[in-house]
This record gives structure tokens, C-alpha cells and sequence, in this order.
């Protein structure tokens, strides 16, 4: 599955939300953080009062550079808990975004990229895991909003595709672009994580 949005909108959040509740049912939980500083305090927030024992189970990996996180990406086969049942790349295009430039490196970008995705679906198949990218947004000249950045290859990996938007204060809107139909709902993120305010489609 793919999250994509601007700054703030909740992101990170649904991947550590989503790691503690794969570490809560007993299973292991892979993050790998693309972001500087993984944020440690949000996600024992999100834990709450069982931080101490979920943390046993949920597997940190920081990337410093795009390089890093191709090699961590192409390890994961035989470095990823054996009981690992969830994992997040957060986010899939920070570090890919620092290595665009001219042409003939965003060809090379786009291929590394590829890859990646490509593990992590093949993984998803084999592993019987669930795969959660993140992405940022870029704008588009006929003002439909953002997409996500390298769109094209990280919707053609991602059986699902949900757009977190903020709308004010702790309200977001999740849009799931894919698989069609399109759908929405207003979600309220608090200190642990998302919560449900109901469908704007009803």
C-alpha cells in the first residue's frame, strides 16, 4: 500500500500506528526511515504503556543516503525477522529525491527505485507481508493537486493508494485512489495515532 501527502498529514504516524499493531498481535515490525532522526518519542507515544515490550519486536533501520537504502532493501530477504508480518519504507522517494538531476540520473534513479519496489512486492507475495510505502506530494500545473512523487512507479507497485490530506488542526482526509471506486473519509489523528469519524461518501 502506498500513503502519500504533504508534510504533517500523518504519514509517519500510520506506519508507526501500523507497526505497533502488527508488534501488538505478537508478530515482528520492520520501519525503514528515510527522514533523518527517527522520531523514537512518537512512536512509544502511539505504543502507550506497552512501548517497553512492542519495542522487542518492531525492527528500526535508519538510511542515511539513497545507496543505503537500495542495500538495505536488497538485504531484506535474509536480515528481516523471521516473524516479521509488517513493513514500512517511510518514505520510499526522500533519499530518492536527493539523487535527481540530470537525465541520465534520474534514469538510474528511476531503475534503483524500480527495484526496490519490485523486492518489497515479491516479499509481500512470499513472506505473506504487508507492505506500507510512504511518499511525499509534488504539484501539478492543471491544479488537481499533488501527486506523489515518482508516481508512475509507485502506483504501478501498490495494489492500494490512499492520499492523506490536512484539513485543519487534528482532521485528515483519506482519499483511496486505487483500486477504484474512489472513496473518502475524515480521520482524526491524536497522540496514538488514527482514529475513524466516518465516510464522506455516506
Amino acid at each position: 500500500m502506498l500513503a502519500f501527502g504533504e508534510r504533517g498529514a500523518g504519514k509517519t504516524s500510520l506506519a508507526f500506528q501500523a507497526a505497533v499493531s502488527s508488534a501488538s498481535s505478537g508478530s515482528g515490525s520492520v520501519i525503514i526511515y528515510s527522514e533523518g532522526r527517527l522520531p523514537l518519542r512518537r512512536l512509544s507515544e502511539i505504543s502507550g504503556e506497552n512501548w517497553r515490550l512492542l519495542s522487542e519486536r518492531i525492527w528500526i533501520v535508519e538510511v542515511k543516503s539513497f545507496e543505503e537504502q537500495d542495500s538495505v532493501v536488497e538485504t531484506l530477504e535474509t536480515s528481516m525477522p523471521p516473524d516479521t508480518s509488517f513493513l514500512a519504507l517511510d518514505s520510499a522517494t526522500g533519499m530518492y529525491r536527493v539523487e535527481l538531476g540530470e537525465y541520465d540520473e534520474n534514469i538510474i534513479a528511476n531503475k534503483i527505485l524500480n527495484r526496490q519496489l519490485a523486492i518489497l512486492k515479491d516479499l509481500a507475495g512470499r513472506r505473506d507481508l504487508a507492505v506500507l510505502i510512504t511518499g511525499e506530494v509534488k504539484d501539478v500545473p492543471d491544479g488537481s493537486g499533488g501527486v506523489p512523487v515518482a508516481s508512475a512507479i509507485l502506483t504501478y507497485w501498490s495494489d492500494k493508494v490512499i492520499r492523506l490530506e490536512r484539513i485543519h488542526g487534528d482532521v485528515r482526509r483519506a482519499s483511496l485512489l486505487k483500486p477504484p471506486p474512489r472513496r473518502e473519509a475524515l480521520i482524526r489523528l491524536s497522540s496514538r495515532g488514527f482514529s475513524g469519524m466516518g465516510s464522506l461518501n455516506d
